[in-house]
């Protein structure tokens, strides 16, 4: 190689070709390459010849090319280009396109460096030929640089989806540096392929349980176009002005939102069933509704049980609880054989492992943590350059901003929807109103509700919201039990019986009538929706039927609303008080009715009914809780009889296998089916982490309460929130207990308000927040279309609806990206490897 020059020193760097004589300096001995001794690495235990070597080469090879296109732009400062009276310089080294160097061997270099070594040559041979006079300025030489960098063709290994409308503006995004393509140092790719073997052997493992579970995005049959849901929403307004509906007339049949849930007979398939369906004349149609109402009033006067009948037929398949405690579904009564193989406790716990051993390893753990930094830095470069795009980009839709895209409080407690400030008056309002209504027995007589506070010496002039004392205040920080306490209004457990409970001697009557109000304010708000969460215990088998009572007698039907059945992990407390003998007692009251009612749903009506609005299952406790492992091998759910509560590991997957076993049954008779979207993470071991990212819905939507943690947890500026956005994952914001940490009418609006304030948040993250919500949620197929648009399935921009959810598409396509990269990184480490899941097997 030949000596270099710097043209703007006089020193002279050798090749490592040459061989030097060691001059001393500053009475120091130098080595061959002008290097002090002192600056030598040590060679000690862990010192590689081989890779210093290697690195040596790589180092001499990025100097070379380096210094060629220094001393290529050093042309462009000829006479004539640069200002009168400046010092032209002349190249140091004469490139000719046909020259080579003898000592380069391109056979030995990366691809893309061959490829950058041709373009220079390229250029330099352009330049003379085009410009031998010099007049070629700087600039052209650096837009025609910047047109390579750009161009995706000379990468045809990377993932990319075109933007013409950003390129011919200037706008890239945030960058190529993402490792594909290039060709690593055999240590290196040998230590890549080790580490993404691992991750790709997780994701075959997840798989696999999503998929046996049908929690994956396009396996509930109310996903599909022509599900059926009942009472239907409102028509959207421009739909009405548009084409204004015959008060006369009964909404159309034919309406895939408008009408009554189907029966299987009706959800069959080909023309002549269609023309059966569409004709509201035919006598085997389902009934539609005649009865509307105006969002926001008379909530539940649009529901009436008779239009829901005749109910599905029993069906054939039968089911019995195996010895594992997990409840099999066969296709006869007499059959041994069940349709689906559930992976039992044993593999369960083997995968566990594999994903536990895989997330502590230290060499992954630490390419994960650099990796996560990258995503977080290239964000932050990509609002950098794109930031004023966004804005100009949201600016050009009509109508919508954050206020009116629609958003999901994908994480709320029921019994803790409303604020303080809502229940205060509420009880205000009954202590005047009806204070003789008997409202609970105790001491072996009827109390009414002037009694029960007569018996704590109040009255309704004395409440105020201090008073009730509801509130999580700093006493409530990593104290769970404290928490617990503030349901309870002025600390009395009496009152949460009377108005927090849906089992009690008024049946829940006034719950319902507070829930209805804050429908009310959701409905009124028009893009507000919620997922409720209320407590399925399994302390006896009833308990589905008088939840499901409670939903369809007090009518709690709204289109804003959706229910999740939490299932609180309190098998000690059941033990101690002598309410159960074993867990397998548990599995039975939590799974049985709803094995029942699928199989026949005349068996249970209005559980049958209900269960169209139900999501899916959480697992709520204090996460903090030590969990110490009494048994070298977890014992089965009939032999597990001591007071010790089962890890959550354990309630997960008894959870997760019966789950399984439902939605198989559920969507082959056509009934939507459930999710596993357990709380976890809080606090607590890595072990909960890991059990949900093994048997929890594909979609792995984060829904995080910044101020709910800042009150038990975490303060609000440690929360992770933030970086998770950046980094690309799927979180959302939700409320998570109004009653407990809200301050407003609107808690879900006050907390995206203080995380806006916080963390500086645009209307843009705002607005894709809000999108996360709703991709996130459990609501139908047909009513996410109306919200996000009729694509909004598909990846990147080609599912964005921007006039729907004010998300720039250069912000999607920003996302979609990065995604197909990191997966596309997965690939390219795994392809010609073996997976570690087969070798685990």
């Amino acid at each position: 190689m030949e000596n270099l020059i710097n043209p703007d020193s006089n020193l002279k760097i050798p090749s490592t070709e040459q061989k030097v004589d060691p001059m001393p300096v500053n009475g120091l001995p130098v080595r061959q390459g002008g290097i002090l001794s002192r600056d030598l690495e040590p060679k000690s235990v862990v010192y590689d010849y081989v890779s210093e070597k290697m690195m040596s080469a790589t180092d001499s090879k990025l100097f070379y090319q380096q210094s060629k296109k220094d001393s290529y732009n050093s042309l462009a400062l000829r006479d004539g280009d640069g200002p009168s009276g400046s010092t032209t310089l002349e190249p140091c080294i004469n490139y000719q396109s046909n020259t080579k160097d003898p000592h380069h061997h391109h056979s030995s270099m990366p691809s893309n460096e061959i490829m950058f070594e041709n373009y220079i040559d390229l250029l330099d041979t352009e330049f003379h030929e085009s410009d031998p006079q010099g007049q070629i300025g700087e600039n052209t030489v650096n837009l025609q640089a910047d047109e390579f960098a750009m161009n995706h063709l000379q990468y045809p290994g990377l993932p990319h989806e075109s933007k013409p409308s950003q390129t011919a503006k200037g706008f890239h995004g945030a960058g190529f540096g993402i490792g594909i393509g290039i060709s690593h140092g055999s240590n290196v790719s040998t230590e890549l392929n080790t580490i993404y073997s691992s991750i790709q052997a997780v994701l075959d493992i997840r798989h696999k349980y999503i998929e046996l579970s049908l929690q994956g995005p396009f396996n509930n049959p109310k996903d599909d176009a022509e599900w059926k849901i009942y009472p239907s929403p409102p028509e959207p307004f421009w739909e009405k002005s548009k084409d204004p509906p015959n008060p006369k007339s009964t909404i159309r049949i034919n309406n895939p939102i408008a009408t009554s849930p189907c029966n299987e007979a009706s959800r069959s398939t080909g023309p002549a069933a269609e023309t059966k369906k569409n004709n509201p004349t035919n006598p085997g149609a389902p009934k539609a509704s005649m009865r509307s109402r105006k969002p926001g009033q008379n909530i539940g006067d649009d529901f009436d049980m008779s239009d829901l009948m005749p109910l599905p037929g029993p069906n054939e398949m039968s089911f019995r609880l195996d010895d594992h405690g997990v409840y099999q579904v066969f296709e006869k009564s007499d059959s041994n054989v069940p349709v689906l193989r559930v992976p039992t406790i044993r593999e369960f716990y083997m995968d566990l492992e594999n994903i536990l051993t895989v997330s502590s390893d230290g060499p992954n753990k630490s390419f994960a943590f650099r990796r996560l930094q990258y995503l977080e830095g290239k964000f932050n470069l990509y609002v950098l350059l794109n930031e004023y795009q966004e804005m100009a980009d949201s600016k050009r839709v009509p109508h919508r901003d954050f206020y009116n895209v629609r958003k999901v409080d994908t994480h709320v407690h029921h019994s803790a929807c409303m604020n303080q400030k809502h229940l205060l008056r509420f009880i205000k309002s009954k202590m005047k109103k009806c204070p003789d209504e008997i409202v609970m027995f105790r001491d072996d007589k009827h109390l009414t509700l002037q009694e029960v506070f007569q018996s704590i010496n109040l009255t309704a002039y004395d409440l105020s919201i201090d008073t009730l004392d509801m509130h999580a205040h700093t006493d409530s920080f990593h104290r769970f039990d404290k928490f617990n306490l503030k349901y309870n209004p002025i600390g009395e457990s009496r009152l949460r019986t009377i108005f927090l409970k849906t089992n009690n001697d008024i049946n829940g009557r006034y719950l319902a009538e507070i829930s209805k109000e804050v429908i009310c304010d959701l409905e009124s708000s028009k893009y507000q929706m919620a997922e409720w969460r209320i407590s399925i215990y399994g302390r006896s088998l009833d308990e589905w039927d008088k939840l499901a009572a409670w939903v369809v007698d007090n009518k709690i039907f709204s289109h804003n609303i959706r229910w999740l059945i939490q299932v609180p992990r309190l098998f000690d407390v059941y033990m101690s008080t002598g309410l159960m003998k074993n867990f397998e007692q548990v599995v039975i009251n939590l799974f049985q009715p709803l094995f029942e009612v699928t199989k026949d749903p005349s068996s249970h009506p209005k559980l049958h009914i209900f269960l169209q609005r139900v999501i899916g299952f959480d697992s709520v406790d204090d996460e903090s809780k030590v969990e110490r492992r009494l048994y070298k091998k977890f014992p089965l759910p009939k032999d597990w009889n001591t007071k010790q509560n089962p890890p959550y590991s354990y309630w997960i997957y008894y959870l997760f296998a019966n789950i399984a076993s439902l939605n198989f049954w559920r969507k082959s008779r056509g009934f939507n089916t459930f999710l596993l979207r357990p709380h976890c993470g809080e606090a607590g071991d890595t072990d909960h982490l890991a059990a949900a990212a093994l048997c929890c819905h594909k979609q792995i939507g984060i829904a995080m309460s910044p101020l709910s943690n800042n009150a038990l947890f975490l303060a609000y500026d440690r929360n992770p929130f933030m970086q998770y956005f950046k980094r690309g994952l799927n979180v959302s914001l939700s409320s998570d207990d109004p009653l407990q940490f809200a301050f407003t009418k609107e808690p879900l609006i006050e907390e995206y308000s203080v995380a806006a304030q916080i963390y500086k948040l645009s209307a843009v993250d705002m607005c894709e927040l809000a999108k996360n919500s709703v991709l996130q949620s459990g609501f139908e197929h047909a009513l996410k279309s109306r919200w996000l648009g009729p694509r909004y399935r598909l990846p990147g921009i080609m599912g964005n609806t921007m006039t729907k959810s004010n998300v720039p598409d250069i912000r999607e396509a920003f996302r979609h990206e990065t995604l197909q990269q990191e997966l596309a990184m997965i690939k390219q480490h795994t392809e010609n490897i073996i997976p570690l899941s087969s070798e685990i097997r």
